[in-house]
């Protein structure tokens, strides 16, 4: 009977280290992710969609697929409108948003944000037979400029606010090249990602139009990590300085056509 007994107990050992092996399965199952929110609305070279829209590459999944490599875990990326983007990083839906600034958030001291990525660049575009917008305060005055529509600029605001410069509000940019190319306007304003993105797909009307040398305004943009990810701020500045130190960043701002400053 007792050896019985020790045979009953053997087969409960095993029984139990099998059930043990089965709920331990799952959490080694759940690898460690670094989970993107990627804006819906941001178009080629930012980010390239297929014909369902799902992300299928540009510099954004470019971007993060490396500091994804880096980290040595896969790169999972969701999509959301402007409205909603920030706020999944605040509760922790996704760990990261790229392409962003503090001074573009609602809620700057409630994400971590890491250093310098990718520069914002904006340039002045006026029709190529007409000279080109390299002085922006004095060459902008008593002209028609095309601007987005709710945002600011601060660096001709007081042309604009004594009405030296007239003012048009769009709300697309491939309405403000229109607007231009009918002599509605006289130049518009544009950041250099909408800009190739609006000649990704009309490539045969780049030759129309005139992009100034100059920056107009340049925002060193930013990645804000939620502070509610398992991720640390430190983790991704190293994987964001490997990047520049070795030059892939600029190399995949190069690959789009975009420039460092």
């Amino acid at each position: 009977m007792r050896h019985l007994h020790a045979n009953k107990w053997t087969s409960l050992q095993g029984l139990l280290l099998c059930c043990c092996l089965l709920w331990t399965g799952p959490s080694a199952a759940t690898e460690p992710l670094l989970r993107f929110a990627i804006y819906e609305n941001l178009d080629y070279p930012i980010n390239i969609f297929d014909k369902n829209h799902v992300l299928t590459g540009g510099l954004l999944k470019d971007f993060g697929d490396q500091i994804a490599k880096k980290l040595a875990v896969p790169a999972v990326y969701a999509l959301y409108s402007r409205r909603r983007i920030e706020l999944v990083v605040l509760q922790g839906e996704a760990d990261i948003l790229c392409y962003s600034s503090p001074a573009w958030s609602d809620q700057p001291k409630d994400l971590h944000w890491t250093i310098p990525t990718f520069p914002q660049v904006e340039r002045v575009v006026v029709m190529n037979d007409k000279p080109g917008v390299e002085n922006f305060t004095t060459q902008l005055e008593g002209k028609r400029l095309v601007l987005q529509l709710g945002y600011h600029y601060p660096q001709i605001a007081n042309q604009l606010n004594e009405g030296k410069i007239r003012r048009i509000d769009l709300t697309d940019v491939p309405s403000m090249f229109r607007l231009l190319a009918l002599g509605g306007a006289d130049a518009m304003v544009s950041s250099e990602s909408e800009i190739e993105g609006y000649f990704k797909n009309f490539p045969e009307k780049r030759s129309l139009y005139k992009v100034s040398k100059i920056a107009f305004s340049v925002v060193q943009t930013q990645c804000a990590l939620s502070q509610k990810s398992v991720w640390k701020l430190d983790q991704i500045n190293a994987a964001i300085q490997s990047l520049q130190d070795s030059g892939e960043i600029e190399k995949m701002m190069r690959k789009y056509g975009l420039s460092m400053r």
